[in-house]
């Protein structure tokens, strides 16, 4: 029960955190750029984004045909390779067609991701034996590798810029930092001369 309480109170935490780092400060969007014909960009997204909503690549890099050529095969792979170097190059999520905005939904979506990952991260902390300090420590560890795991692998693989790299990395570690200051209130133990021998 105390777990869940102190989770409860964590995600509070968390979510108010996620308000302010994305509606508050506008270090996230301060990255974002537009197009200088966002009409005409949007008409041909339309016409090309034929699969519906998901991710797109420019350039695609197109498997050959299984009954291709050698040399077909290393043209196409030779193409891809030049259209890549020469650009535009976009790694992108699209959704070429209308949608239902469902703000509740998605601010229900956002505290219950902040309340399953402070359930989580408070099982974790259950388990240590280390002062408060070291528990915000313990959590504030956690959000820079959920940086190094997952944003950082977007920039080694798809171009993520690195200022958005460092803001993204940025905005976990203080999440968890302030999240894992409730955690370490409820839970984790103390360490007793007992344990220094």
């Amino acid at each position: 029960m105390k777990l869940l309480l102190a989770a409860f109170l964590a995600a509070i935490v968390s979510f108010v955190w996620g308000y302010v780092s994305w509606m508050q400060l506008g270090w996230h969007n301060a990255g974002v750029r537009d197009f200088k014909d966002e009409v005409a960009v949007a008409e041909v997204i339309k016409e090309n984004a034929t699969n519906g909503r998901g991710i797109y690549m420019l350039p695609y890099e197109r498997k050959p045909q299984t009954f291709a050529s050698e040399e077909e095969k290393a043209q196409l792979v030779a193409a891809h390779e030049k259209a890549y170097a020469d650009g535009p190059y976009m790694y992108a999520i699209v959704r070429p067609g209308k949608t239902d905005v469902d703000m509740t939904g998605s601010l229900i979506r956002s505290f219950s991701r902040s309340l399953v990952a402070c359930i989580l991260v408070g099982a974790l902390m259950t388990q240590l034996v280390i002062g408060y300090a070291g528990r915000i420590g313990f959590a504030a560890a956690l959000g820079a590798f959920a940086g190094l795991a997952a944003d950082m692998q977007t920039w080694i693989w798809f171009e993520l810029p690195t200022r958005d790299l460092i803001v993204n990395m940025a905005d976990h570690f203080i999440e968890w930092s302030l999240a894992g200051a409730v955690l370490g209130l409820f839970l984790g133990k103390d360490p007793t001369a007992k344990d220094h021998h």
